[in-house]
């Protein structure tokens, strides 16, 4: 029997005609690690190519990338995050990432923290950030396709307009309630607050410290207000609000309820909706006379 030593030659022939055809490329991807970067990001890119999120539920602060996550950051033609201050264990995979590939937002810079922590990383929930967020992200494709650069870079000054004009219109929207006790169990909303110049009590921060005692203290008898907390809406935060006399309602600031065709502009239009269904319940402060009080910026 000849067999196997003639099926060795033709099994070697297969092998190496193989070898003549290249892989496929891999799929052109714009890899965000969050859902409102997602909506940024769309605001620049359109339809020019597929967008993928990778962190769809739990904190980002403790997401590890799973094994299909790891092949999709390997074949991204951009990974944009916003860096180990908010994706900490994300980092570490990051690493392996190489710096052309690869969008650390916060790193970037020329962002606006007033009324916020100078630490605190979900800058995505003021407007006027949104804007710096997605000049950033269209100027490093505009260095990757230079062919569609003034593209991407038209995109993002038609954003940034879109954006001042949000802004304005969530300052007025927000300013009423500048003396209503607020309070939040993250200081992540003080970027969404803060330009408004409404001052927010944080439950805990960025670096994930305690320091509800102190908060609590403040807020004792400090009059009919609201305490936010992050969807779910829980037994816990409904109890904290309760033994404060505040009303309570759950803000969604990844937009994970959002319907999938949501906009950037739709997931600030849901937070303000949502916390003035807990801010409207509150008796008004003499309207007329805080308007006329009202700071120049507050609106700016």
């Amino acid at each position: 029997m000849k067999f196997p030593q003639l099926l060795f030659p033709l099994i070697l022939l297969v092998a190496l005609s193989g070898c003549d055809n290249p892989a496929p490329a891999p799929q052109r991807e714009l890899l965000v690690s969050v859902r409102p970067l997602a909506l940024i990001a769309r605001e620049i890119v359109a339809a020019d190519m597929p967008i993928r999120v990778l962190i769809t539920s739990g904190d980002p602060h403790h997401y590890a990338p799973t094994v299909s996550d790891r092949a999709a950051l390997e074949r991204a033609q951009l990974v944009v995050w916003l860096g180990p201050q908010m994706e900490a264990v994300l980092a570490k995979q990051m690493a392996q990432v190489p710096p052309q590939r690869q969008l650390p937002l916060l790193a970037a810079g020329g962002y606006e923290y007033d009324g916020a922590s100078a630490q605190d990383p979900h800058i995505w929930l003021r407007p006027r950030n949104a804007a710096v967020i997605a000049a950033h992200i269209a100027e490093r494709l505009a260095q990757q396709q230079p062919q569609r650069a003034d593209i991407y870079r038209q995109r993002a000054r038609d954003f940034s307009r879109q954006m001042a004009n949000l802004q304005k219109v969530q300052n007025r929207a927000l300013w009423a309630y500048k003396g209503t006790p607020i309070a939040v169990t993250h200081d992540a909303y003080g970027h969404f607050f803060g330009p408004a110049g409404v001052q927010i009590h944080p439950l805990s921060d960025s670096s994930h410290s305690q320091r509800g005692a102190k908060t609590l203290l403040q807020l004792q008898g400090a009059g009919d207000g609201c305490l936010f907390g992050e969807v779910p809406a829980n037994a816990r935060d409904r109890q904290t609000a309760a033994s404060l006399g505040l009303r309570y309602v759950a803000l969604d600031p990844l937009g994970t309820a959002l319907p999938a065709d949501a906009s950037y502009s739709g997931l600030l239009a849901q937070l303000l909706a949502d916390a003035r269904r807990c801010l409207a319940q509150i008796p008004d402060q003499a309207p007329e006379q805080a308007e006329g009080q009202r700071p120049t910026g507050a609106a700016d």
